[in-house]
């Protein structure tokens, strides 16, 4: 993962949009100073890669109006992280497909969730946090009208999720 630090030079605020396709991300830009002794851009950091992406393909930093100031790795994956899908060879393709096996749990996308399974199962999904497991809960299981406020406490949260024979595994 990498924490990216844009800069505004000559500024020591700035808020706005900023668009990289149909892609957009509201940021401030604060901290900059100026003094006689010299002057400190306007700065924002951030570690989300969907950010630093829309931010890196957009207009004002093609500009140079905004520019990368300082960027460092640090241990770890962001939740939100694009990971490659694994490319089979021609020699697995032609193989029997691997099968899972009884112990595993198998995270499920929203459309293997929406098929019908039997009641008495409990299905395991794989989500970042609290707030995408709500949200999850929101889009599969809209006529039982759940929202964020219903399910802000943890006994309403885990109430739904008895309801719904639903399990979420956090990966954040």
């Amino acid at each position: 993962m990498t924490i990216k630090n844009y800069a505004i030079h000559g500024l020591s605020e700035w808020h706005g949009d900023i668009k990289a396709g149909g892609l957009s991300v509201r940021v401030s830009f604060t901290g900059g100073t100026a003094s006689p002794s010299g002057a400190l851009p306007a700065y924002f950091m951030t570690k989300d890669p969907i950010v630093q992406f829309i931010i890196e393909n957009s207009k004002e930093f093609k500009d140079g109006f905004i520019r990368i100031e300082m960027q460092h790795a640090v241990a770890g994956e962001h939740p939100r992280m694009a990971v490659p899908n694994q490319k089979q060879t021609k020699a697995e393709t032609k193989a029997e497909p691997a099968q899972p096996k009884p112990a595993e749990t198998k995270a499920e996308t929203p459309a293997e969730a929406a098929m019908p399974q039997g009641e008495s199962e409990t299905r395991v999904v794989t989500v970042a946090d609290k707030a995408d497991a709500i949200e999850w809960l929101k889009e599969n299981y809209a006529d039982k009208g759940y929202t964020a406020t219903k399910l802000r406490t943890q006994t309403a949260f885990e109430e739904a999720c008895k309801e719904c024979n639903v399990q979420f595994q956090f990966t954040a």
